[in-house]
């Protein structure tokens, strides 16, 4: 199933896209190597077919270059002070990923594919912060395919998963709707798996309950009237103005929200009566 990235996402992206780096200067100070900007310029902006042919061709090396080798660190370890290169390798990360399917699948089959990203993660202060964002989504994507992929990675979406729930959960209790659809949007991404399932329900209080909350702002509920919102009987969608619903909860956001609940009850062993806790 898929979902329209979110806007405040795609705008940050293109943002960042258009942003010039000062490539040849990293290099003189030696932050990236020469053949890690000849790498970065031969799939920089190019053509989506050009991109692919060039990565298919060289598959290792590109997947050396994201996330590092036996004698060598990726290149977010290596520009980790460059914020500006960061972010905009993160969203070159993205795009191969969403474009040339092949290649996540090698990203994936890597030792240590979510390693050079967790770092990244870590929740700031500022929720709009760029870079936790952007690793959000790339970590998403990733996890996304390497839990529906067979691999030897079990041990690395045991790690990765939980801090990237962990993220997610702190955003979704931002007051900023848009912050919280990005949340949302990226649970859904990787609640495809019974594995998924399973973790996110383990970290129940931390993920779960902030999405019940937005359910009760949206049906005019207030924290101790639970049974008005799962009998039906707390405010009605259908007397909502257009585009929102009580509390100014939007209608996209509600149904994501919602999508995630539905994607829960695939493990009805598991959650059991627990979503009336």
């Amino acid at each position: 199933m898929s979902l329209d990235p979110p806007t405040y996402i795609l705008s940050l992206q293109n943002n960042i896209r258009a942003r010039p780096i000062s490539w040849e200067g990293a290099v003189r100070a030696k932050t990236i190597t020469e053949s890690d900007l000849k790498k970065i310029k031969s799939i920089d902006k190019v053509r989506k077919e050009q991109r692919k042919q060039t990565i298919e061709g060289d598959v290792d090396s590109f997947t050396t270059l994201l996330l590092g080798g036996k004698d060598s660190p990726s290149i977010f370890d290596a520009t980790l002070k460059r914020t500006d290169i960061v972010q905009y390798m993160l969203v070159l990360t993205g795009d191969l990923i969403d474009d040339i399917p092949s290649f996540a699948t090698a990203l994936i089959k890597h030792p240590t594919p979510f390693q050079p990203f967790l770092p990244l993660l870590k929740a700031s202060t500022n929720p709009e912060e760029p870079i936790p964002l952007l690793t959000s989504c790339v970590l998403s994507s990733l996890l996304a395919r390497a839990l529906t992929t067979p691999s030897k990675t079990t041990d690395q979406i045991d790690e990765a998963l939980p801090k990237l729930y962990s993220y997610l959960a702190a955003l979704s209790k931002s007051a900023d709707a848009g912050l919280q659809d990005i949340a949302v949007q990226e649970y859904s991404a990787v609640l495809r798996t019974k594995k998924a399932r399973e973790i996110f329900w383990n970290q129940r209080n931390e993920t779960l309950t902030p999405l019940i909350d937005i359910l009760r702002t949206a049906a005019g509920a207030g924290k101790d009237s639970d049974s008005a919102l799962w009998s039906g009987s707390a405010s009605s969608v259908r007397s909502a103005p257009e585009g929102g619903i009580a509390g100014g909860v939007g209608l996209q956001l509600l149904y994501h929200v919602l999508l995630v609940i539905w994607q829960l009850s695939f493990e009805g062993a598991l959650v059991g009566d627990g979503l009336h806790e």
